[in-house]
């Protein structure tokens, strides 16, 4: 194997291990790993059939029509703590780990009532639907023979970089309207915008003992923005103590997407010879972008049990069938005359997960919480992640592990307020091929595809929900306004 060759070998199988240790920076191949509300959080989201706050502009608009809420509610400040640790990730005993600690946007949103509709119930939302930011890196330089196929020693080095980044914001209202005592109906809409990046970058090096040196340098990275409708439409009931629920949430109904794709693959080296060098470098703009979600069907029941009551919900997430999400128009290679392709694409199984919540209650001021929610992955992953290389289609979802979410938490009454405290925790674990071990000294070997390296990543939330009237004054004042009664000072 001449030196280009195995820079090239290298450089692949670097970007096998990259594509794989990329898939655990976010989990945009699950759908329930953010929750809604104070007591809905606490809940895991439990709360389809019995939801009763505001997390009912998510959960079940229907709910709406037979709860109360305040005018203006801000529903909790939430901070996070994200830990990722790779096992053996570039080679025995060597272990990444990255953590970061921040707030978390979770939901905000409000009731209103509208004069000549004394009947219905109206409310706006503001919730981040999907968000993960990582940046990550590691460098490795070594003396010794680590390249059999170079004669000597040498001195090599070789640095990687990883980053993904995805918001995806939902902005919209809920109507509900009570049927009846006992049955309410509602919808809620929201227009949506993801916006969502990723890159990984692979730069090795190597100077020999005949004074030659070679370098490798591949970075490829994409952008993207979307805008899209979709809507929840539910129904509640209500009889003696129980309270039940379903909803159905529609496919995303795209507006508009746009993005860009870039690629640079250099290699030079090898006595200056041009035949041994590689040039390819693209950048290409406004490119059509899609993004597509499921149909989902939920339902959930609550129940008066033992001293709280009992919360438990299901939802089901049909199948999307494989479809582009950005694709390049084809280019060749300055260097390589080579025609190159580079697609990103999506396919998604369908899933079904399921929640159960109790909620304790001490006395009128006093309310424990405790629950857990599966989050399957509609992924098998698959090789690649969210970056594309020339000739090759990519899935941009590849976390493939299932997530569990448990949560826990006091809700405190006072007057006019409720204070929740609590908090979550989710985990997940996976296994993914460690084909390249970074050297450490002499005959240490390079290639190693039978090698296994092991991902642990988990999360906690701490939650501090408030709900109360929000300006209280002023709230009442446009309360009254939109009714027609004069205001109050």
């Amino acid at each position: 194997m001449n030196k280009r060759h195995f820079f090239f070998r290298l450089s692949s199988i670097c970007y096998l291990l990259i594509a794989n240790l990329i898939s655990i920076l976010g989990q945009d191949a699950h759908y329930w790993t953010e929750q809604y509300g104070t007591k809905s959080m606490l809940l895991s989201g439990s709360v389809v059939g019995s939801v009763s706050d505001l997390g009912a502009v998510y959960y079940n608009p229907a709910r709406l029509g037979v709860i109360e809420n305040p005018a203006f509610v801000i529903s909790a400040k939430v901070h996070q703590l994200k830990k990722v640790t790779i096992e053996d990730a570039l080679g025995d005993n060597i272990d990444l780990k990255k953590s970061e600690f921040g707030g978390v946007p979770s939901l905000v949103a409000g009731t209103f009532k509208i004069k000549w509709l004394p009947k219905h119930r109206f409310a706006y939302a503001f919730l981040t639907r999907h968000n993960s930011d990582l940046d990550f890196s590691t460098r490795q330089d070594v003396f010794g023979d680590v390249i059999e196929e170079m004669p000597g020693e040498e001195h090599f080095s070789g640095e990687v970089r990883l980053a993904k980044k995805f918001d995806e914001e939902w902005i919209g209202g809920t109507w509900s309207y009570p049927i009846n005592p006992n049955v309410s109906v509602g919808v809620s809409s929201f227009f949506t915008t993801r916006s969502q990046k990723g890159r990984i970058r692979n730069q090795m090096q190597s100077y020999s003992e005949a004074k030659e040196v070679s370098v490798m340098v591949m970075d490829y990275n994409y952008s993207f923005q979307h805008y899209g409708l979709n809507w929840k439409i539910g129904v509640a009931l209500e009889y003696d103590n129980i309270m039940l629920g379903m909803t159905i949430t529609t496919p995303k109904v795209s507006l508009s997407g746009d993005g860009s794709l870039q690629y640079d693959n250099i290699f030079t080296g090898i006595n200056n010879d041009p035949e041994n060098s590689v040039y390819e470098v693209a950048l290409q703009d406004g490119l059509t972008a899609k993004y597509k979600t499921p149909w989902s069907i939920a339902a959930g029941v609550g129940f008066n049990f033992w001293k709280g009551t009992l919360h438990l919900s299901t939802e089901y997430f049909s199948k999307v069938d494989r479809y582009t999400v950005m694709k390049a128009d084809p280019f060749t290679g300055q260097s390589s005359g080579k025609k190159l392709e580079h697609e990103l694409f999506q396919d998604l199984k369908s899933v079904l997960n399921y929640g159960i919540g109790y909620e304790m209650t001490f006395s009128e001021k006093v309310k424990a919480f405790a629950s857990y929610s599966s989050d399957y992955s509609s992924t098998d992953g698959g090789t690649g992640g969210a970056i594309i290389a020339p000739g090759i289609e990519r899935n941009i979802s590849t976390f493939s592990s299932d997530l569990n979410h448990l949560g826990g938490g006091i809700m405190l009454t006072f007057k006019g307020a409720d204070i929740t405290l609590g908090t979550t925790y989710s985990f997940a674990k996976q296994k993914i091929q460690r084909p390249l071990d970074f050297p450490d000294g002499d005959n240490d070997p390079i290639f190693g595809a039978d090698n296994m390296s092991t991902i642990h990543w988990s999360r906690w939330r701490f939650i501090v929900g408030i709900s109360i009237p929000f300006f209280k004054d002023v709230a009442k004042k446009w309360e009254n306004k939109l009714m027609g009664e004069d205001s109050v000072d």
